[in-house]
């Protein structure tokens, strides 16, 4: 069986949904409509329709921008209510940190910490 992108099975139907430019066009196609293969055949012709009308997903390109709770741009490094920076890390699946003055020691050192634990895995 293909894959029902965009497609999901409910009680008694199935379900199309697909967001484009930030709306959302959905409809519903009941089994007792003919059964459940010609419902799903239903939805799957009503999903390529629109497809073709609204176009292909676009993913977005380019650089991502820093996540709004993000006070440093690097995954596990912040900055603690004592306005001190605080490194974290994984380590024997136990989470471990380190509080640095500087951003700049903080991010070195988490990098160093994460080398570690890819070479010993």
């Amino acid at each position: 069986m293909k894959k029902l992108t965009n497609i999901n099975r409910g009680v008694d139907g199935w379900t199309v949904r697909m967001v484009r430019d930030g709306v959302e066009y959905s409809k519903y196609f009941r089994f007792s409509n003919g059964g459940i293969r010609k419902s799903l055949a239903s939805a799957i012709a009503w999903r390529d329709e629109q497809i073709r009308e609204l176009g292909e997903r676009q993913w977005r390109k380019g650089p991502r921008t820093k996540a709004i709770n993000n006070s440093s741009g690097t995954t596990g490094v912040s900055k603690n209510v004592y306005d001190r920076w605080v490194a974290s890390w994984q380590e024997d699946g136990r989470q471990r940190f380190k509080t640095f003055k500087t951003k700049r020691e903080a991010v070195a050192h988490r990098k160093e910490q994460l080398a570690l634990t890819l070479k010993d895995d």
